[in-house]
C-alpha cells in the first residue's frame, strides 16, 4: 500500500489496541502546570483588580492595552462594518445571511423541541418544569490564526432564540482594530455589546467584572479553555474545548479526492487538529496517501498541514467493526460516515459530537450555518456531551402548585421519611399540611 510521508499508516487488528491507539490522539496539552499556573495567576488578578489586571495582561500578552471606553466597540463600529461590506463584497453578504438564516433556524427549531412539564395530582394541584433563560452570557469568539464570524453566529443566535436578557461578546484586540468580518456579523446579528479582550483575561473579566455573566461559551486556545475549566462553578461553562478532531469511516466507494480534501479541510485549522481515516480498503488508503500528498505540496496552508497530519493524523486499515469500535471509543468532535450504507452503521455510533452522513456530507458543511452547531465536544468528552445549542443558556426549573388535599394526602408518608432521616422540622412541616377541611 502506498503510504504517505507524512501521516502515519497503521493496521488494527484487535480490540485491545483500541485504548493504545486513542490515546495517541486525545492531547491534554490544557492541563500542563505552566498553563494552569498562567492562568490561575490571571484569574486571581482579575477577581482582585478588576479592569487594571486585563488592561495589563493584554499589554503583556497581546502588546495593547486599552481604557475601559474604549474596551467596548462602539454600535456606529458595528454599523458601519456592515454598510462597508455590503457596498464592497455585496456576495459575502448574502452568504453571512444564509448561515445566520439556517443557524437561527435551527436554534427556533431546538426551542419549540424543549416543552414544559406540567403533571396534575388528584387533589388539583400541579408538579413540573420549565424552562428559564439565563440572563447575562459571554460569548467567546477566537482570534488567533484567523477570526470567524461563523463562531459569532453559532454562540450568539442560540443565546437570542433562548431569550437570554443580555450578550456579551470577547474576541482578542489587533493593532489595526477588530476584524471588520466579526464587527459586520455582530451588526447582522443584532448584538449590542463586543468586547476588544481576549486570552484568560477576557474570560476572568466575563465571570468578574462588570458583567458578571451566569455562563461563558464558545471555544478559544489552551489559556481560554483552563481559565473557563477553573471557573466551572463561579459561573457555567458550555465546555472545556480542545484542538478540532475528524474520523472519517471510508468503504472502497468513497472517492479518495473528497476524503483528503475533508481531511485537509480539519487539518488546516490547527497544528493540534486531529484528521483520521479508517477503511478496510487498502486501495482507497493507497489513493488517499496519494492525493494528500499532492494536495499539500500545492497548498498555501502546507506548513499548517503537514505539523497537524504528521503530528496528529491518522491513515488506520481494519475491519468494519474495529473502524465501528475505534469511533465509539475515541468519541470524536466529527465523524464523516462515507459508505455505501451509511444508514446501517448509524445506529451503532453513539459517541461523536456530530455525524456526517453519507459522501455528500462534508464536515465543512457543518461549520456554516446549514443549521446544527459547529461548537461541539472534543478530547472524548463527546461520550457524555453534545454541542452547543438553545438548551446551553436554559436552565429547567421545579414548579410545585400543591392544592391542600394534596398536601394532606401527601403530608403522613413525607413525614415518616423525613424522620426516618432524623429530620424532625421537615417532619413537622408536613404535619401541619397534614389536614384539609
Amino acid at each position: 500500500m502506498h503510504r504517505c510521508c507524512f501521516i502515519p499508516s497503521i493496521t488494527l487488528e484487535t480490540r485491545a489496541e483500541l485504548p493504545g491507539r486513542v490515546a495517541s490522539l486525545v492531547r491534554d496539552g490544557e492541563d500542563e502546570q505552566n498553563t494552569r499556573e498562567t492562568v490561575g495567576a490571571i484569574l486571581a488578578s482579575v477577581r482582585r483588580e478588576g479592569y487594571p489586571a486585563v488592561r495589563t495582561c493584554s499589554e503583556r500578552f497581546d502588546g495593547l492595552g486599552f481604557s475601559p471606553e474604549l474596551l467596548a466597540v462602539r454600535p456606529d463600529a458595528l454599523q458601519g462594518a456592515l454598510a462597508r461590506l455590503r457596498r464592497e463584497d455585496p456576495e459575502l453578504v448574502r452568504a453571512l445571511e444564509a448561515m445566520v438564516g439556517g443557524v437561527r433556524a435551527f436554534a427556533e427549531a431546538q426551542r419549540a423541541a424543549l416543552a414544559d412539564v406540567s403533571l396534575e395530582l388528584a387533589g388539583g394541584g400541579t408538579v413540573g418544569e420549565r424552562w428559564v433563560s439565563l440572563q447575562r452570557v459571554g460569548v467567546y469568539i477566537p482570534g488567533g490564526r484567523a477570526f470567524y464570524p461563523s463562531t459569532l453566529a453559532m454562540t450568539v443566535i442560540p443565546a437570542q432564540v433562548a431569550g437570554v436578557g443580555r450578550i456579551i461578546g470577547v474576541t482578542p484586540p489587533r493593532p489595526e482594530g477588530p476584524d471588520p468580518l466579526v464587527l459586520a456579523t455582530a451588526a447582522l446579528l443584532g448584538l449590542e455589546e463586543l468586547l476588544q479582550v481576549g486570552g484568560a483575561q477576557a474570560v476572568a473579566w466575563l465571570a468578574f467584572g462588570e458583567p458578571q455573566v451566569d455562563l461563558i461559551a464558545g471555544p478559544g486556545n489552551r489559556f481560554v479553555a483552563e481559565a473557563k475549566r477553573q471557573l466551572a462553578g463561579t459561573c457555567g461553562i458550555d465546555a472545556v474545548a480542545g484542538p478540532t478532531e475528524l474520523l472519517v469511516l471510508a468503504d472502497g466507494t468513497a472517492r479518495p479526492d473528497q476524503v483528503a480534501e475533508d481531511l485537509l479541510a480539519q487539518a488546516e485549522h490547527d497544528p493540534d487538529a486531529a484528521a483520521v481515516v479508517i477503511s478496510d480498503s487498502e486501495g482507497l488508503l493507497a489513493a488517499v496517501a496519494r492525493e494528500l500528498e499532492a494536495r499539500v505540496a500545492a497548498s498555501p496552508r502546507r506548513a499548517i498541514l503537514e505539523a497537524s497530519l504528521t503530528r496528529h493524523g491518522r491513515m488506520i486499515r481494519a475491519d468494519r467493526d474495529l473502524a465501528i469500535a475505534f469511533a465509539q471509543t475515541w468519541a470524536p468532535e466529527h465523524l464523516e460516515l462515507v459508505v455505501a450504507d451509511p444508514e446501517a452503521w448509524l445506529p451503532r455510533l453513539t459517541t461523536a459530537g456530530a455525524v456526517f452522513v453519507g459522501s455528500a456530507s462534508a464536515e465543512a458543511f457543518g461549520d456554516y450555518g446549514l443549521g446544527p452547531n459547529h461548537v461541539l465536544p472534543t478530547a472524548r468528552t463527546a461520550r457524555f456531551t453534545g454541542p452547543l445549542g438553545v438548551a446551553t443558556y436554559l436552565k429547567r426549573q421545579s414548579l410545585l402548585r400543591l392544592a391542600p388535599a394534596d398536601a394532606a394526602a401527601a403530608a403522613p408518608w413525607v413525614a415518616r421519611l423525613a424522620e426516618a432521616e432524623g429530620l424532625v422540622h421537615h417532619a413537622a412541616s408536613a404535619r401541619l399540611r397534614a389536614h384539609h377541611a
